[in-house]
């Protein structure tokens, strides 16, 4: 449906002006090693390779007949802002908090489930922008056929030859220009002849122009059920015309002739075709929301003029050299096998059935910091969402939203210790203002003067509870209101890695107070002292009543709440004190809060740590959601320095995965990082090959389940964490830095260099068999304690000073 609005966008779009003439470069030899590549085109979208630059975001199929590029752009979204919450909300959880601690259970899930809910259940979904499809003429005699994605340079190439011609394809989108870059070129007598066309099936308008331009216009038309179908049986808000979006291609055509219809470009018996597109929305992260008065067709051009004056050669250059000054800080190897010469669908299936394979985890390693580079970096201004930046469906799975309580925090495990810390500006931008958004809120449903957030969020700054239906929402939502907090713990983290004290000071430390203080208002005191957050849960499982044998998510200070609440204390109490505030009110009240609350609990029958406060049956044994064992992972809660609850988060883990705990690539990546935590390297690596072996898998992507990037983010940090872990400290209060704490046998001998640890320390390690020799440097400089082999050695560095130690 178009506006009288969006018809005078697409005027501004048609002053659109064309590129000058770009030059060709001499081809970079690719570096194998970081090379994914097929010898066919991608016949499903998780085959396909994606290109981001943080903002923009295509999959590339590389099709002989038909090329597709599916296109995205972060800030696309349905819908309009909404933090619905049931009326009376604070009198209401009064009343359930009262019937939780006098036993009630069921009576308060019953009481829970009829009040304490609001319409619409959740929100709308992430949608793709489009596609550039590019169908070709005479294909024919095709022979020699490859395509390659380049991890280092974040550039796509498709080769093939058709009688005596060779065809190229090349694409990228850059972070300095903003764009989507594609060349076409021939070699040889065959030409280039093709259509160009920009598509997407709903609420836009195409037009080209001689000139080689297509436009597209657009403004998304949400309609509500039943007159439209609704992912979310429980509603997902209002209908109407909201954002507004535009996107731009323009093309360059040597050696042939350009014609265009109502909709396409038609290329004839050309020698190379350079393409570029961008798109933008009227999105406006200060406001959370759209801005209607915005032309979101001036963005798209301003974005395009400044190409005209750049050649193909200046604009690849400057693209290759951003994307590797970040993707090169981590140089990874664990050796050579017979399978880095396979095409990666044929090295995986090889994996699969027991080929041993080292450089494939490497692939895996680097892919990740790849694809958390291209969906969260400038000129990004929203974090990675469930599928990072890169979905097609028109209404993606769980809204590809911000879900907080794990997927979100797991995007961003491992953005500091593989060296990409800037990848986490976004979310810290965007996070900000959720807390903002929540204020208000926290203070009429809690009467609370701190913040909160419920686990499902989206660019609009929605905190309250949100889920697929009411009684989901209650059950999912009401009952946790601390996701928000353990987001925070990630950026506490970033500033365990970075030492900035000015972001602890100015952005950090107002987070974590507003945190402990909304922790400190909602704690409930019982009849013999013990404080209880309450209600509670535990993610998204269920324990049968003992007294009924009915299956409820309702408790109370679940063991999930209890460290998500211990480690935001602990974070509080200690930033307070780097600051010199370490004795003020707020701080004696977390000292006392935390005396009072509840501690660990181990089931006595059997050593495991419990997900409830007692030891309740589960309906899942092998749930997916590691929440109970927090503790371990991410937070430092428990090591080896407090072996009762490291051997009952052991034993808890083992029970997990013996009642098949997975089922979802995200969850594999947990039960690695907590292996890797437990120090146990094999059954780490043992969740490794699952993500990469499980199902019929052909790519790297996250296939197990729905696409979810949190999967591949998740087995990057997990890899880290094989490598080295920073989370403990010495009695002095020095990090200490844990080398190949948890490696399989099978990586008996590799090097690794610029892994990040906490305390700003960048190190670089090399070792064969039971020698290691490592190198420790630091730009700030400080104290550290490095350990390896059983040996520790202090280590103090002044800034930029570099140590050498051999175990």
């Amino acid at each position: 449906m178009m506006t009288k609005k969006t018809i005078h966008i697409l005027g501004g779009l048609l002053l659109l002006i064309s590129f000058s003439a770009w030059s060709q470069e001499k081809e970079v030899v690719q570096n194998k090693a970081l090379t994914l590549w097929y010898t066919s085109p991608a016949k499903k979208w998780t085959d396909a390779f994606p290109l981001g630059n943080g903002r923009l975001a295509a999959m590339t199929f590389g099709g002989v007949a038909q090329e597709r590029f599916q296109l995205n752009e972060e800030s696309l979204w349905a819908g309009v802002p909404s933090n619905p919450f049931a009326e009376d909300y604070r009198a209401k959880l009064t009343k359930l908090q009262k019937l939780i601690l006098e036993g009630k259970t069921l009576e308060a899930n019953a009481f829970g489930l009829e009040n304490m809910t609001a319409a619409p259940a959740s929100f709308r979904s992430y949608e793709p922008l489009g596609d550039i499809v590019l169908d070709f003429k005479d294909t024919t005699h095709i022979s020699n056929y490859k395509r390659a994605l380049d991890l280092e340079t974040g550039i796509s190439k498709v080769t093939y030859r058709t009688e005596d011609s060779e065809m190229v394809r090349e694409s990228f989108i850059s972070a300095e220009d903003d764009a989507l870059f594609i060349r076409l070129s021939a070699k040889g007598s065959k030409k280039i002849n093709c259509t160009i066309s920009l598509a997407r099936p709903k609420d836009v308008r195409i037009t080209a122009t001689p000139e080689g331009k297509l436009y597209m216009l657009g403004q998304i038309v949400d309609i509500e059920a039943p007159e439209a179908h609704d992912e979310n049986a429980g509603g997902s808000g209002e209908g109407g015309e909201h954002m507004s979006f535009a996107a731009g291609l323009q093309t360059k055509v040597s050696g042939g002739k350009l014609c265009h219809t109502e909709h396409n470009l038609v290329i004839e018996n050309a020698d190379e075709v350079l393409i570029a597109y961008t798109a933008a929305t009227n999105y406006d992260l200060s406001k959370l929301n759209f801005d209607a008065s915005v032309d979101p067709s001036l963005k798209v051009r301003g974005i395009l003029e400044k190409l005209d004056q750049k050649s193909w050669k200046e604009l690849e250059y400057t693209h290759r050299e951003e994307h590797r000054n970040m993707f090169d800080r981590v140089q990874f190897d664990l050796g050579t096998s017979p399978n880095d010469s396979l095409p990666t669908d044929e090295r995986l299936l090889a994996f699969k059935n027991g080929a041993k394979d080292t450089g494939l985890p490497v692939q895996l390693f680097q892919f990740g910091r790849y694809l958390l580079m291209g969906s969260s970096r400038g000129p990004a201004v929203l974090p990675a969402n469930l599928q990072g930046k890169w979905s097609e469906r028109m209404w993606a799975p769980w809204e590809a939203d911000y879900h907080l309580n794990v997927n979100l925090q797991m995007n961003y495990w491992p953005a500091d210790v593989t060296n990409i810390s800037e990848t986490i500006d976004p979310l810290v931008n965007w996070f900000e203002l959720i807390v903002e958004t929540s204020k208000p809120l926290a203070k009429e449903m809690y009467g609370s003067d701190g913040w909160f957030s419920h686990h499902a969020s989206n660019p609009f700054g929605r905190v309250t509870p949100s889920a697929s239906t009411l009684p989901s929402q209650f059950n999912n939502a009401v009952l946790d209101p601390l996701p928000g907090a353990w987001m925070a713990m990630n950026l506490w983290d970033h500033y365990e890695f970075t030492q900035d004290k000015v972001f602890l000071k100015e952005r950090l430390y107002p987070l974590l107070k507003g945190a402990s203080e909304f922790i400190l208002d909602v704690l409930v005191e019982d009849s013999e002292g013990v404080l209880h957050f309450v209600p509670s849960t535990s993610p998204e499982n269920q324990y049968k009543d003992p007294a009924t044998g009915q299956m409820m998510r309702i408790t109370s200070t679940s063991t999930y709440h209890l460290s998500i609440i211990r480690a935001m204390f602990k974070a509080t109490l200690e930033a307070a004190t780097i600051l010199g505030e370490g004795n003020n009110e707020r701080c004696k009240r977390i000292v006392e809060a935390g005396k009072a609350l509840p501690d660990f609990p181990i089931d006595k029958t059997n050593g495991r740590m419990m997900e409830w406060r007692q030891p309740l049956e589960e309906k899942e044994p092998g749930h997916r959601h590691l929440s109970h064992l927090l503790g371990l992972h991410p937070f430092s809660l428990i090591d080896e320095e407090t072996p009762g609850l490291f051997e009952a988060v052991r034993k808890s883990l083992e029970w997990r995965e013996v009642n098949g705990q997975g089922g979802m690539g995200w969850a594999y990546a947990h039960g690695l990082l907590m292996h890797a935590r437990l120090k146990e390297g094999e059954k780490a690596y043992k969740n490794l090959f699952t993500l990469l072996s499980r199902g019929r898998k052909s790519s790297l992507m996250n296939t197990i389940g729905p696409f979810q990037i949190d999967g591949n983010l998740g087995a990057t940090a997990g890899i880290s964490e094989m490598l080295l872990q920073s989370h403990r400290k010495d009695a002095q209060g020095d990090f200490i830095l844990d080398l190949l704490p948890a490696i399989p046998s099978e990586w008996s001998t590799g090097n690794i260099s610029g892994l990040k640890a906490r305390g700003g320390f960048e190190l670089a390690m090399k070792w064969k068999e039971n020698e290691l020799t490592v190198e420790v440097s630091s730009e700030k400089g400080g104290s550290c304690v490095v350990k390896a082999n059983n040996r520790l050695e202090k280590v103090k560095l002044k800034a930029g000073e570099k140590r050498r130690l051999v175990f």
